[in-house]
């Protein structure tokens, strides 16, 4: 076998140690010596005698709290044994040791123990069920924007009961009803003549979607044009063939009025007949399945033009599939295969990454992999010519131009494409054509803001032969940026808006202008696995036998509404730009998005300090979840406050002081109860983590912040809650590790409460492995039957 090669990993139901090969049967425990005794599967032969009496040889993984090393490794008086001498005992966790050597069998290098066991665990060790949760009350649906006839007389109608709920006539002929249809007639008029003066001048009357986006984007808020839909193409060929990027595959509809779903390909390809259908290796065991904690397969053949970045997907039926990027060039590798006598078998080893990682098992008696698997996105290319004027037609503008009076004010040129919709893809669909790790894929994935990244248009436009860059927006360009922006509106037609001579050059009148876009997007992309079926490569193709697309197509998009964008940017209005106050940099802190759009400051407590020099602002944070105030999340908050901080101002970011607390319930059980039973679930209810049912347990790091003080009557309530308590009594409440916990449990018993500091967190993990962050016990009595 290959050196320095890392073999895969699968699971196999019964595996059979190699031919001469050596392996771990077991470890046991020798707590009186600290040492570990491996029992290996055959008989130790001199040579491996060599390597496996060398601790180099042996690697100890794992472990929370407490991390021994092996000192040395010596032969057992069996000639099967080893005992390895530690420099310590571990503590509960599970540990790995694992054996390398040339002989060593890859299924039998290595061995889960544990230093400790915890067998004081009277639960039952299932996983209790999770209860299902509570369906939310349906919101009641106000329109706010009613401005004609049908909905004055309908809103008068339903306001009529809830002032004379006697009142039920809705005959026309009765007086009420032609006094509400009267004033509903009224009322639309006088709404007709007020939007008809500056409709479009306001935010909240303006009827086109241009309108509104430019309004939203005088305060920085861009509108979403949509996306469009994602899937990979998975082609079955006969011969070798390179495929550029938008190559064209369409659904097959089974009825004339069905829409045809183009999507074209995003990069190109080199297609192979080898990777039409693959194997996963089994080692010559049987039953043998891949994890998909798995990041590495190996595959049964020789497949040399496999290369990194290349995408496999794993098929073990329809609803079972996966697609992975390799993030290495395969590695071709020969093994010896079980049998007698051992035969050579070549192998290929690939590996993928986090990014795409599997989501099922994948048994090899069952599971197919398959390459030439190529991204691919909604949409069709078209190419137009939007403006290309004859000699006679240059001349009539020209002269035109010249009779304009000077100082005259010039419109902006506006050129509208003929296809709709114009297809926008988002930042991370870009990324799947890109070369792994390359410039453009980091720039493109760094880009995302704290506002969900918005999608990218497919449009290229080039002015008399020159290719001009689009932009969100035009107020950051110069007089001489050869750049346009793109206008959309509510039916999805674009419109493209050049410079004016200040902002943005203002190209010739007469300049002929060529744009090349995609047509598609939306949420009619999201298309079924296997239905793209149907080929358009334009011309003959004797290559291709058959393609589909073995994952449902995700992604599609529609372009945001003018309703959802004023519901949501008027929002940005009210938030200050430059923290002044305390209040101010508690509110930022709490606003903070880290780089993955997600808010993770639940709380933030600020003071000023006079250094003697200037004021620094001191910011303590309680971050959400168990991890703290890590130093990226420390760097990330801080230069984001530094953009919104004032001159002069020094900003100090601390996290949370945390306080463990030591806490003792004594349970009475109600008769007809397990003691066991109703033990487990406290143990629950009073977790740090999270509960079957979803909600977060009674100590869960969210549920406490700055200052929460610890009530004695809301441990009371919860432990009342559970089913067979019958009594609760508080035995111990107080700081772990106080010097006086009696006395302190009385007081805080005393006043209902145990007090924390404005800048100190209660914190109770009851973890074994680290009792210094919180302790629990719960004693129970009473009887059972």
């Amino acid at each position: 076998m290959a050196q320095n090669i890392l073999m895969p990993t699968i699971q196999c139901s019964s595996p059979i140690l190699a031919p001469g090969a050596q392996g771990v049967a077991r470890v046991a425990v020798d707590d009186a010596n600290a040492r570990l005794i491996v029992t290996f599967l055959a008989p130790i032969t001199p040579a491996q005698q060599v390597y496996l009496t060398n601790p180099l040889s042996y690697t100890l993984t794992g472990g929370q709290r407490l991390f021994p090393r092996i000192l040395s490794a010596t032969p057992g008086s069996d000639n099967q044994s080893v005992a390895l001498a530690l420099s310590g005992l571990g503590d509960f966790s599970i540990y790995t040791l694992t054996v390398n050597g040339p002989d060593i069998d890859p299924f039998f290098g290595s061995a889960k123990f544990r230093f400790r066991l915890a067998c004081d665990d009277p639960f039952d060790c299932a996983t209790p069920s999770a209860q299902a949760a509570p369906q939310p009350e349906m919101a009641v649906a106000i329109d706010y924007l009613t401005r004609d006839y049908a909905g004055f007389r309908q809103a008068l109608l339903d306001f009529i009961p809830t002032r004379m709920p006697a009142w039920t006539e809705r005959n026309e002929a009765d007086l009420g009803m032609v006094l509400v249809e009267l004033f509903s007639a009224t009322a639309d008029n006088l709404s007709y003549m007020q939007d008809r003066v500056a409709n479009e001048a306001f935010l909240d009357t303006a009827t086109q979607r241009r309108s509104v986006a430019g309004h939203l984007a005088l305060i920085g808020y861009q509108m979403d044009d949509g996306a469009s839909a994602h899937t990979w193409l998975q082609f079955q060929v006969n011969a070798q063939q390179p495929l550029l990027a938008g190559f064209k595959v369409s659904n097959n509809p089974s009825a004339s009025d069905d829409p045809v779903i183009v999507f074209e390909t995003l990069a190109d390809a080199q297609l192979d007949p080898a990777g039409n259908q693959m194997s996963l290796y089994d080692w010559g065991n049987t039953g043998c399945c891949l994890s998909k904690t798995q990041f590495s397969a190996a595959l049964a053949g020789d497949f040399e033009h496999l290369k990194l970045g290349d995408y496999l997907i794993f098929d073990a039926g329809a609803s079972q599939r996966d697609v992975v990027q390799l993030t290495a060039d395969p590695q071709i590798v020969e093994v010896s295969s079980a049998g007698s006598p051992p035969a050579s078998v070549t192998v290929t080893i690939v590996t993928w990454g986090e990014k795409t990682p599997l989501t099922h098992d994948y048994c090899v008696s069952s599971t197919v992999v398959r390459g030439n698997a190529v991204p691919a996105t909604h949409g069709e290319t078209v190419s137009e010519t939007l403006r290309l004027l004859s000699e006679q037609q240059k001349a009539e503008v020209n002269a035109e131009i010249a009779a304009r009076p000077a100082g005259a004010r010039i419109p902006r040129q506006r050129l509208s494409l003929s296809q709709a919709p114009l297809a926008h893809l988002d930042s991370s669909t870009i990324t799947l054509g890109l070369p792994v790790g390359s410039t453009t894929s980091t720039q493109i994935t760094n880009s995302f803001t704290a506002r969900p990244p918005h999608s990218i248009s497919t449009l290229q436009l080039t002015v008399d032969g020159d290719l001009w860059q689009e932009k969100t927006s035009l107020l950051e360009s110069g007089p001489n940026d050869t750049v346009f922006r793109v206008e959309m509106d509510d039916a999805g037609d674009a419109t493209v808006v050049f410079g004016d001579g200040v902002f943005g050059l203002r190209p010739s009148e007469t300049s002929t202008v060529i744009a090349t876009y995609r047509v598609g997007g939306g949420s009619s992309g999201n298309v079924s696995a296997d239905s793209l079926v149907l080929a358009r490569p334009g011309g003959t193709a004797p290559w291709l036998n058959s393609v589909t697309n073995p994952l449902p197509a995700v992604g599609g998009r529609d372009w945001e509404s003018r309703d959802h964008a004023r519901r949501i940017a008027p929002a940005s209005f009210h938030d200050p730009v430059v923290a002044v106050s305390a209040a101010d940099y508690q509110e930022a802190a709490a606003a903070f998005i880290d780089s993955s759009g997600k808010r993770v400051i639940q709380r933030a407590n600020a003071n000023f300090l006079w250094t003697g020099s200037w004021l620094t602002v001191t910011l303590t944070v309680d971050p959400l979840g168990t991890e703290g105030l890590t130093d990226d999340l420390k760097q990330q908050l801080a230069n984001y406050l530094n953009t919104r901080r004032l001159s002069g101002y020094d900003i100090q970011i601390s996290g949370p002081v945390y306080v463990p607390v030591d806490l003792a319930l004594q349970i009475s059980i109600a008769k007809g109860s397990q003691q066991s039973d109703v033990e487990q679930a406290l143990l629950q209810v009073f977790s740090s983590g999270t509960l079957p049912n979803g909600s977060p347990g009674f100590f869960h790091p969210d549920n406490f912040t700055f200052g929460d003080n610890l009530f004695a009557s809301r441990i009371y309530a919860a432990a009342m809650a559970v089913p067979g308590v019958q009594a609760v009594t508080i035995g111990q409440l107080a700081r772990s590790h106080s010097a006086q916990p009696a006395q302190e449990t009385a007081l805080n018993l005393a006043q209902g409460f145990l007090s924390v500091g404005t800048d100190e967190v209660i914190r109770l993990d009851n973890d074994r492995n680290f009792p210094e962050n919180g302790t629990l016990t719960i004693m129970t009595s009473g009887a059972q039957g």
